[in-house]
């Protein structure tokens, strides 16, 4: 798998954020990294940035799960409200502080989570990432 040089990373903690932000600049030339503390901003960022775009931006999008505005489960929701040219273009991978089951059973479920990660990211899951289509790291 190769890795997109658009990443988006969805997390009310800012030093998670960062976390992502630098694991992603390790295994990617001149990468296009957005953070967003808000769910609501991110979404709107991706309607604004995909709706009219002519090109396929392949994009991988790091979603954390819990959330004080809204759950990553539904930022999800309304992710899949969005017009199918757009979600064609993300792999979605789920953050989580814990890998509870009912959690892998909905990430399993949804079309464009590709995996559910650890906290923190880690280079080596990125690596993971990078080499070959993950599904669970632990």
């Amino acid at each position: 798998m190769n890795l997109p040089n658009r990443f988006i990373v969805v997390d009310d903690d800012r030093i998670s954020n960062l976390i992502c932000e630098l694991a992603c600049r390790r295994f990617s030339s001149l990468p296009e990294i957005k953070t967003f503390l808000d769910p609501h901003e991110a979404l709107s960022f991706i309607k604004d940035a995909y709706t009219n775009s002519q090109n396929s931006t392949p994009t991988m999008l790091f979603l954390d799960i819990n959330m004080p505005v809204i759950s990553g489960w539904d930022f999800l929701d309304i992710f899949n409200e969005l017009p199918p040219h757009i979600r064609q273009q993300f792999s979605i991978y789920i953050l989580t502080s814990s890998l509870e089951q009912r959690d892998v059973e909905k990430a399993e479920a949804h079309k464009y989570v590709k995996g559910l990660l650890s906290k923190p990211l880690s280079a080596e899951t990125i690596e993971g990432i990078y080499s070959e289509d993950i599904f669970i790291t632990k």
